[in-house]
């Protein structure tokens, strides 16, 4: 088949058209849609992990709340922020992090949640930076108890071996002043006995528990053994003291054996006591259990103490 002159010029001309289409340069695009094309390009590329075989996600920005967040906390890092200090108000942080009130007031509540702020109310009030402590730590361990994800017995054995510790560091580390207070809470609870308060006195000898996890220096210790101490108030509160109840003849015993560095002996007198004190707390918890109308209501004693105590 033979073409013509026409012919010939016609198939060139539609060549050199096509030519100029997959060669014609796109138009220069604003900074916003440049990443917004490269971003769309991307998306549709999955990238594959030679060593876990596995397909990377895409990366997202974090939430306003978090980075505000983050820069308070940062504050506190620094030392520019202390206990005590007020923050500025909502509408005054607002303005210096350009932020909306809807995201402001859901960092206030995420650092209230993380125990690192306290909302006052009142003339003077506002949201301060708190002391710090096993409040975060507290509210965990009542969530993990009430969740179900551990039981009451399982708290108990935990608090028994972790408190061996303490006894043992203690008896290295007590200083003085620690033996003393120590002492002071025994004779605050044989007073409060005497009077007759016993919800006073059972909450006087539960700190005994952190006065003895603070003697041993580490703050970690003091913060894991205050937490365990204010979830196990409740149930201590409920099920009232043992009968023949060894706590001010044991803590005695105790206190002397820590100044001694007597630790095997300190640590056996703060074993006995604790499995004597934990199957009492156990028999009473079943009882609680049991779906009698007194059960109910010690369930309810039980909260209302927990809840107080991590606040």
């Amino acid at each position: 088949m033979s073409f013509g002159r026409e012919e010939f010029w016609l198939g060139c001309d539609m060549i050199a058209q096509r030519m100029r289409v997959r060669t014609r340069m796109p138009k220069k695009l604003s900074n916003a849609k440049r990443w917004k094309s490269k971003t769309q390009r991307s998306a549709k590329v999955t990238i594959i992990s030679p060593s876990s075989g596995k397909a990377f996600g895409p990366i997202r920005t974090r939430r306003i709340f978090e980075e505000i967040c983050d820069s308070i906390r940062a504050k506190l890092v620094t030392g520019e922020l202390k206990a005590g200090d007020r923050l500025p108000s909502q509408r005054e942080l607002s303005e210096m992090f350009d932020v909306s009130r809807v995201a402001l007031r859901e960092a206030i509540r995420s650092l209230e949640i993380a125990g690192i702020v306290e909302l006052k109310k009142g003339s003077k009030g506002g949201a301060f930076i708190t002391e710090g402590g096993a409040g975060q730590v507290t509210r965990t361990f009542r969530d993990m108890l009430d969740f179900g994800r551990i039981s009451l017995a399982t708290l108990l054995e935990a608090r028994l071996l972790v408190m061996d510790t303490v006894v043992r560091t203690a008896c290295k580390r007590a200083s003085a002043s620690d033996i003393a207070k120590l002492k002071r809470n025994v004779v605050e609870t044989v007073e409060l006995t005497k009077r007759g308060r016993y919800e006073e006195r059972t909450l006087k000898a539960v700190e005994f528990s952190t006065l003895l996890a603070n003697s041993t220096g580490n703050q970690v210790m003091s913060a894991i053994l205050e937490a365990m101490a204010s979830v196990i108030r409740g149930f201590v509160v409920v099920a009232g003291p043992p009968p023949h109840d060894p706590v001010v003849a044991s803590r005695l015993r105790l206190i002397d054996q820590i100044a001694g560095g007597d630790t095997e002996s300190a640590c056996e007198t703060m074993r006995t006591y604790l499995t004597t004190l934990n199957k009492h707390l156990l028999a009473t918890e079943r009882a609680r259990k049991s779906g009698t109308p007194q059960g109910r209501r010690d369930a309810k004693k039980v909260i209302a103490v927990t809840v107080a105590a991590s606040g």
